[in-house]
């Protein structure tokens, strides 16, 4: 019994020590190397990209709190996915006058979160996790919402929002604090794909 009491209370205290460096790494989501689309077309159109708005829940920032100034961030990385991609004959930010498009947006998600698996409080089976069973999952959630205009004739020309959410389990010898982070920047990459292949398949740019 004193034997058990002991392994759980040093259980107890490795679980809360690997908690204590697994803040969310605020650099890391952003860190993500841009999706390659699949269309081959481009578009043939200057586009200004403003701020985006964050609209998160308050448990979003809650989480992500080690993350400053997140709508200057996620619009950065979200200029230089497009960028890269060569989206657009040419995007930038802010939007300037004689642009061809206007690119305006809302960040509705983006959070990241660790916790112990239910295995970790029950005393005895949780010393299962030395032999390498999960004791930990985070996941990630992105979602992003974008809205196009003609500069030329102020209409909208589409509108698009795209969520992705990512999971990972970890056991006590797998979990790096450094990458704290990697599943919000998973899904903040997929959502930057879904949205360049939003733009060039469904947005009405009036070109053959």
């Amino acid at each position: 019994m004193a034997k058990n009491f002991l392994c759980f209370m040093l259980f107890v205290i490795v679980t809360i020590a690997l908690s204590g460096c697994a803040s969310l790494n605020g650099d890391v989501p952003f860190r993500y190397q841009p999706s390659l689309i699949s269309s081959a077309k481009k578009i043939d159109k200057t586009a200004g990209l403003n701020m985006l708005v964050d609209k998160r829940p308050g448990s979003d920032i809650a989480y992500t709190e080690s993350i400053k100034d997140i709508s200057e961030k996620v619009t950065s990385k979200l200029l230089e996915d497009f960028d890269k991609s060569k989206l657009f004959k040419e995007i930038h930010y802010p939007a300037q006058p004689g642009d061809d498009i206007v690119i305006d947006g809302t960040i509705d998600r983006f959070m990241w979160k660790l916790y112990a698996t239910p295995i970790s409080y029950i005393p005895g089976i949780n010393l299962l996790v030395y032999f390498g069973i999960p004791c930990n999952e985070a996941y990630g959630i992105a979602n992003i919402s974008l809205t196009i205009k003609d500069t030329k004739t102020d209409k909208a020309i589409g509108s698009f929002n795209e969520e992705s959410k990512v999971n990972s389990s970890y056991t006590l010898y797998n979990f790096k604090a450094g990458d704290a982070g990697s599943e919000l920047s998973e899904a903040f990459r997929d959502v930057a794909k879904k949205l360049k292949e939003d733009v060039l398949t469904k947005a009405n740019f009036g070109q053959p």
